[in-house]
């Protein structure tokens, strides 16, 4: 095969969203999420112009029934291809030649596509040295592939390390506050900026992870499930690409933001209190609840408000009561600059 390296061509994201499409048709509910990887995914970077794509999917062995209906997409398939746990689809047409990569969640190679993509995507001078050697190669090596490909092992490996360890870190943001604050408006809002900042980050509110009836007895807000089940959200939302993840949940004490810990692992917790005098607490409760459901609340937001004031664990405390969610969201987000996902720090100058 002979190996050709063409300049960066704007043309490429377009043409993944399009396969992507297609691939994701053929899956069904079978996909989590299909990413864009490899060098055709770096802006600015020389590649072989060959999409790569990598469907995370639920069960591995399901993908194997659809392999007719890839076929029907011009499609190969080559099985593990000398990597277990992965399934490998490739089609050479040219100008439109694609490789699939289909992992199950949770295997840990998709991290290493994904760190070695985002650590390329954050350093350009880095991404500029992957170019200039496979250009390099390309040229010394143009009809033998196998010579290319270990020409571009050293570097490979030695990026993949400094990936790992600088993508395996993220960030958890607990919004806490009293009930009627606007925990989960305020996180939607934090999302959006973030997503604007191209920054991934999955959205979790806890109380929604807590339900079970009748709770366990000593658990009188169902915690334990919740934890649980957002570790569970982490480790799904990390392959598929997420850096942040936003917890909306009232934190009462020192013991609960290391429940958050424990669940998220690797990850700095932040947790961001909110706050709004009683009379807006319970404006904002009359609005959404009603009969039991406003009794209740009401009763909570009157016990938690000055707890929290007093013991509630925070890093940061932030206003909401007269403001619209998004205006808090930026409060946050100035709040949260040293905890957000940085360019690497052995980056090249």
């Amino acid at each position: 095969m002979r190996v050709v390296v063409v300049p960066p061509d704007p043309l490429w994201p377009g043409r993944f969203r399009a396969e992507a499409g297609e691939i994701a048709r053929v899956l069904g509910t079978d996909a989590v999420y299909i990413h864009h990887i490899g060098s055709t995914s770096v802006p600015g970077l020389a590649a072989k112009p060959i999409i790569d794509l990598m469907p995370v999917v639920r069960d591995i062995h399901a993908v194997d029934a659809r392999t007719s209906a890839l076929a029907a997409l011009g499609y190969e398939a080559m099985g593990e291809f000398g990597l277990p746990g992965r399934r490998y689809f490739r089609r050479r047409a040219e100008g439109n030649a694609c490789h699939v990569h289909v992992y199950q969640s949770g295997h840990p190679d998709i991290a290493r596509h994904l760190a070695f993509r985002d650590y390329l995507r954050a350093c350009p001078k880095a991404a500029a040295s992957y170019g200039a050697l496979k250009e390099t190669l390309a040229a010394r090596f143009p009809d033998d592939l196998d010579l290319y490909m270990d020409g571009k092992d050293g570097f490979i490996k030695d990026t993949e390390r400094a990936a790992l360890a600088w993508w395996r870190t993220g960030t958890a943001i607990v919004l806490s506050g009293p009930v009627g604050v606007g925990k989960t408006t305020v996180g939607i809002a934090l999302g959006e900026l973030l997503e604007e900042r191209g920054i991934a980050c999955a959205f979790s509110d806890f109380d929604g992870l807590t339900e079970i009836a009748p709770r366990s007895p000593g658990d009188r807000f169902g915690s334990g499930l919740g934890l649980l089940n957002i570790a569970s959200v982490w480790h799904h939302a990390r392959d598929c690409g997420a850096r942040c993840l936003i917890v909306p949940r009232v934190m009462e004490a020192k013991d609960d933001v290391e429940g958050v810990r424990s669940a998220v692992g690797h990850a700095d917790v932040v947790v961001v209190r909110l706050t709004a005098p009683l009379g807006v607490l319970r404006e904002r409760l009359r609005q959404r609840e009603r009969g039991a459901a406003l009794d209740w609340h009401l009763r909570r937001a009157e016990e938690l408000a000055p707890q929290l004031e007093a013991t509630g664990p925070a890093d940061h405390v932030v206003e909401a009561g007269g403001r619209v969610p998004q205006d808090v969201a930026r409060v946050i987000l100035e709040r949260l600059a040293p905890w957000l996902p940085k360019p690497p720090p052995d980056c090249p100058a």
